[in-house]
């Protein structure tokens, strides 16, 4: 769903049918998130119940687990910085007049952009290298380094998209933070 901040974005923004296929992107990704959560959820409760009411252990699983809870992390994170609902300090912002607070927060989602697309390169350099060398994860179960791996830039480059576009609406003034800013003035 597009909020009405970005159609008053104006022309020289994305267009709409973009911001669209991103939208679909990014809830395609919280989705997967929350499936995953609950097969971290499943494959836990099976192992406790093979270890401790049938005195058997399960390969793999906490290795699966632990590469499923990555995947939750970088798949959700877009979705949840578009619904402004990351960790914020709003100690320190509170007391800014709105003007202040809005460029420090268009700032901040520039600075957020830039580190999440340098993130982002570096780590499908990392994954290209892992395929290319064939490393694998010695582990319970060997898979291929690049599984775990692929989905950070992936992550990364939907979570500095949506910082981008977080900024830029701030920028318009149709953002967030003009209703934060409203909420408490």
């Amino acid at each position: 769903m597009i909020d009405e901040g970005t159609e008053r974005a104006g022309r020289h923004g994305p267009s709409e049918g973009t911001l669209r296929v991103f939208d679909l992107i990014v809830n395609a990704g919280a989705a997967s998130a929350a499936v995953l959560l609950i097969g971290v959820m499943l494959a836990t409760t099976v192992k406790v119940i093979f270890r401790y009411g049938l005195r058997e252990g399960l390969l793999g699983v906490d290795q699966i687990s632990g590469t499923m809870l990555l995947y939750i992390t970088f798949l959700g994170a877009a979705w949840v910085l578009r619904r402004e609902e990351h960790v914020t300090i709003d100690l320190l912002v509170s007391g800014l007049r709105p003007r202040t607070r809005r460029r420090l927060f268009v700032f901040s989602s520039i600075l957020g952009a830039l580190i999440c697309l340098c993130l982002a390169l570096f780590g499908t350099i990392e994954v290209i290298t892992s395929l290319q060398k064939g490393i694998r994860i010695p582990a319970e179960i060997e898979i291929p380094r690049a599984v775990n791996l692929v989905v950070i830039p992936l992550g990364c480059l939907c979570l500095g998209l949506q910082f981008v576009r977080r900024a830029w609406l701030s920028f318009r003034g149709a953002g967030p933070a003009q209703a934060t800013a409203a909420r408490q003035d």
